[in-house]
């Protein structure tokens, strides 16, 4: 393992400083997974060059993990602190908090687009790409599945009530028990892409649809009120501390929209928002373009400051735990904006 890493080292551009606390790492593979930190404060992204890379929060690389296929999914850790990831293989991983192989699954579902969810002790359940909600035991080594039709870009999120909730390219969004039952559905006008849904403080379900349109609906799947934007809504939706949901648009706009549906501002950036936003702190939070800027902004949708990167973002950048700002690029790109330089970019130096 030792020497594979060497040698992926070694086949690592040289970080340049684009700015003083900003270290890029070039790669070559595209970048769509959305990254996941750890426990341990490291990084976790897969590419499409079949490849799954564990950094750790100074951009060293400290392992990686070659599949059979393109990924374009987004990891998880468990709560045995196993990291799990899908693939276009149509298998789906198991590797070790350290990022090495523990075995694989192939659930004969299709290809895996999405995050999983943990239900329960030692349950999870994601998406595939031939219309199943496949649920795994991993105590019994068994799989069972909830069948929905159509391929399921997006993630699942496991609500406060113990159900689960998906959105599909069937144009649903769907309420679902841990027994593969399901419960309600919600019929939109557009896919329902990687929107993955969220739940917010009061209980409303959340997600955009390719209709352009942000839907907000009850644990029943009746609707409570849906926000029109110009654009398709590939993002998923964050909710601040103050309540109010960010997200982006394919109309090139950053949103900020209350509780209750009504906007509260947006930003408007060069081109499309494909990536979702991500918390830095209780009133500030980053999202990226695919004019490749990574834009921070306040809870009110306010911009703070702004990074400029070389390539277009797709993946969601993440906030590690000691504030590092990390993202990467579709031209194998990836950034590590030190805390120092997010305070920079903030206060405009």
């Amino acid at each position: 393992m030792r020497t594979i890493i060497l040698l992926l080292i070694s086949s690592l551009a040289t970080f340049a400083l684009a700015q003083d606390g900003i270290k890029k790492i070039h790669i070559d593979g595209h970048f769509y997974s959305t990254p996941i930190v750890t426990s341990d404060d490291n990084v976790v992204i897969a590419s499409h060059n079949k490849t799954i890379y564990l950094f750790n929060n100074k951009g060293e690389l400290q392992n990686s993990y070659t599949t059979n296929g393109w990924i374009h999914a987004t990891p998880k850790q468990l709560n045995n602190s196993q990291i799990t990831i899908g693939s276009y293989d149509k298998c789906f991983y198991f590797l070790d908090k350290d990022g090495n192989f523990l075995k694989k699954i192939e659930p004969k579902a299709g290809k895996i687009f999405t995050e999983p969810i943990e239900l329960g002790h030692n349950k999870i359940a994601f998406g595939t790409g031939k219309g199943k909600i496949m649920f795994y035991d991993m105590t019994a080594d068994s799989f069972y599945y909830a069948k929905v039709g159509h391929i399921m870009h997006g993630s699942p999120l496991t609500l406060s009530n113990g159900k689960m909730t998906i959105g599909g390219n069937g144009r649903r969004i769907f309420i679902i028990d841990t027994a593969a039952n399901v419960l309600a559905n919600y019929k939109t006008k557009g896919w329902i892409m990687h929107s993955k849904p969220t739940e917010t403080t009061d209980g409303q379900i959340v997600v955009g649809s390719y209709d352009k349109n942000l839907y907000s609906i009850d644990t029943a799947a009746n609707l409570n009120w849906k926000f029109k934007t110009k654009g398709r809504i590939h993002s998923s939706i964050c909710q601040m501390p103050n309540g109010n949901l960010v997200f982006g648009s394919f109309d090139k706009n950053i949103y900020c929209v209350a509780p209750n549906g009504k906007l509260v501002n947006k930003y408007t950036t060069k081109k499309r928002i494909v990536s979702s936003p991500a918390t830095v702190n209780d009133s500030v939070f980053a999202i990226c373009g695919i004019d490749g800027g990574v834009y921070f902004l306040n809870s009110d949708g306010q911009l703070l400051g702004k990074f400029q990167a070389e390539g277009k973002f797709f993946s969601t950048p993440i906030a590690m735990h000691d504030g590092t700002i990390f993202c990467c690029t579709t031209n194998g790109n990836l950034y590590f904006i030190s805390p120092e330089a997010v305070q920079k970019i903030l206060s405009g130096l």
